[in-house]
């Protein structure tokens, strides 16, 4: 259920996004056009759609990543349950599936906003370009300047992610699993009296 809510809000958001992000690429491509090279645009505007897609993948694997989380933590949860109904002492594991509920909303959220972002070239940093060869040439070196400052931009922020919340949520995970196999007999069913 949170998996489906969590792709309905993402598309939600690309959905309201979609016309802001149009304009801006309609604006990038008008400047990738200006370029005489064909092999140049066909390449330009390829990168310039690719950066997009990459994040989209990204995000879609993070929140699958989440989604896995989130099963083993009910899994967890369950079996916390069943030791508890057997009198075990399961506080230290209650503390840290609730710590690990925390980590993944918040991992989540931020994944959310990462699928909000769009990676797209600033056409104000690219010059108005004549159809002369020294115009061009500079025209497609600030293309490559702002290509590789959104490569840059895309895979520190997918990297940010990567090594920050979603470690953070994998880890307090993996705390409440450790906290869990500390409870003895955490699966033994309870004893019936005659």
């Amino acid at each position: 259920k949170k998996e489906e809510q969590a792709k309905e809000r993402e598309e939600k958001i690309r959905e309201e996004d979609k016309e802001r992000i149009k304009n801006k690429r309609e604006e990038v491509e008008q400047k990738i056009s200006k370029l005489r090279d064909q092999k140049k645009k066909d390449s330009a505007l390829k990168i310039n759609n690719q950066l997009d897609n990459i994040n989209q993948i990204w995000t879609n694997h993070f929140l699958n990543v989440l989604n896995r989380l989130d099963e083993v933590l009910q899994k967890i949860a369950s079996r916390t349950e069943k030791a508890s109904a057997n009198g075990k002492d399961v506080a230290n594991v209650k503390i840290a599936i609730q710590t690990a509920v925390q980590k993944i909303a918040t991992a989540r959220t931020a994944v959310e906003n990462q699928a909000k972002k769009t990676y797209l070239v600033d056409t104000t940093a690219i010059s108005q370009a004549d159809q002369t060869s020294n115009d061009q040439s500079s025209l497609v070196s600030k293309l490559r300047e702002q290509f590789k400052i959104q490569k840059d931009l895309l895979k520190a922020d997918l990297t940010a992610l990567r090594d920050g919340l979603i470690k953070e949520a994998r880890q307090a995970v993996k705390s409440a699993f450790e906290a869990l196999s500390q409870v003895p007999n955490v699966d033994e069913e309870p004893q019936t009296s005659n």
